[in-house]
């Protein structure tokens, strides 16, 4: 120890007589007639130098000091420097300066958790979507669990397996040239959340198919499913998004996306609808085309409300915005940004869909689509029946009255 000692004094004598040449002392950083920031140039110049001056740092009581010693500390190398810093900075500390370190990141674990991956599809009309989640196993492969969840209903179905990365590869390419759509990457914890969201749902209403899910979830995860927000990329900006009126002006041209060309109402839901105006077109108290363009657009307004207020509303406002995420992982931001507009336009809308472009071409033209089908599918059994209804009785009646009058 003795011997160790002699050489840092020796070192550090051998410094000092650097620093006498230099004119550095500590009567001169006492008085102020040289600084801090004139020692750290003279850093690196000589190793017996940089030991003495930091030595002599440790002599001066300040908070320059203290930061010089502890920038210098994470900067070199040098054992022998670094002792000397270390013990300045001790002397410091024992003479009240508060010495600052950076916050230093713990070191990460030599095998750190492996995370599992997600894989989302884009939702159907029906509400339906896929969704995937896959986890590297020991010994190689991957845990592959798979469900189609429905937004109201829950889980639908769903397939545990184990398969290797070139199978995954296999599934996301077949999946794009059969369904002409993607499985784009999502972050996990949102599948996870809406595959465990839909499985609780499904439950609740006594579906025995997806008993199985928890255990082979277990597979992959061993911490419980957590709520999460539709992880939407930071190029999808809320608060420019809700004040571009553009993008909601602009928002029906989202049907051409191949994506959305399904969401139009299925024959049970617009039934109702058309059924309200076939009996406003068949009302003998209408008295004129105006009259029933007003009940028409009445029934358009009321279904506007029903589908896009309360819970259905928050339905298809979280749709949009999962497909304003699944529209930026395909590269079509514009398409995203008016997805969002709707979405943001539903949850803060007090007349439903009413005023929205999109929501309002929506129902008119499920409500047209229908209604044409209806009609023509009344004409094709009228012609081979000999049942004639009351209203085309009456129909058939006025017009053989007309044709007489016309004669007279």
């Amino acid at each position: 120890m003795a011997k160790k000692e002699t050489v840092r004094d020796a070192h550090v004598a051998e410094g000092k007589k650097l620093l006498d040449q230099w004119g550095i002392n500590l009567a001169q950083l006492q008085d102020r007639s040289i600084s801090v920031e004139i020692l750290n140039e003279r850093i690196g110049q000589n190793p017996t130098a940089d030991v003495a001056l930091a030595a002599l740092l440790g002599d001066y009581p300040t908070p320059e000091a203290a930061q010089a010693l502890v920038a210098w500390d994470t900067k070199t190398t040098d054992k022998q420097l670094r002792r000397a810093i270390h013990r300045s900075l001790y002397k410091l500390s024992q003479k009240g300066i508060t010495i600052e370190r950076p916050v230093q990141e713990p070191p990460r674990p030599i095998l750190a958790p492996v995370e599992p991956e997600g894989y989302l599809s884009p939702i159907d009309g029906r509400g339906d979507r896929l969704l995937w989640l896959v986890k590297p196993k020991v010994g190689g492969g991957l845990h592959y669990l798979s469900a189609v969840v429905n937004e109201s209903e829950g889980m639908r179905y769903f397939d545990a397996a184990e398969i290797n990365r070139k199978a995954l590869r296999q599934m996301r390419q077949d999946f794009h040239s059969r369904m002409q759509m993607s499985m784009v990457e999502t972050p996990w914890r949102y599948c996870d959340f809406v595959m465990y969201e839909g499985y609780e749902r499904a439950k609740a209403k006594g579906e025995k198919e997806i008993e199985a899910y928890l255990a082979h979830r277990s597979h992959l995860l061993s911490v419980p499913a957590q709520p999460v927000a539709v992880p939407l990329p930071v190029t999808l900006d809320r608060d420019a998004i809700v004040v571009d009126d553009t993008l909601l002006q602009t928002s029906v041209q989202l049907f051409e996306e191949p994506e959305l060309q399904s969401w139009f109402f299925d024959h049970e839901r617009a039934h109702r609808y058309t059924d309200q105006i076939s009996q406003v077109q068949e009302s003998p108290l209408i008295l004129n085309r105006m009259q029933q363009q007003d009940r028409v657009q009445t029934v358009i307004d009321n279904a506007l409300n029903e589908v896009f207020s309360g819970e259905q509303g928050a339905v298809y406002a979280r749709r949009l915005e999962e497909t304003a995420l699944y529209l930026a992982a395909t590269d079509r931001l514009e398409a995203a940004k008016r997805a969002l507009a709707v979405s943001l336009a539903l949850k803060r809308n007090t007349q439903g869909g009413k005023g929205i472009p999109f929501c309002e071409e929506l129902v008119r033209q499920s409500i047209v689509m229908h209604y044409h089908e209806e009609k023509q599918h009344e004409q094709e059994e009228s012609r081979g029946s000999l049942i004639m209804k009351p209203a085309e009785f009456a129909a058939r009646m006025q017009a053989a009255q007309a044709r007489r009058q016309g004669m007279r």
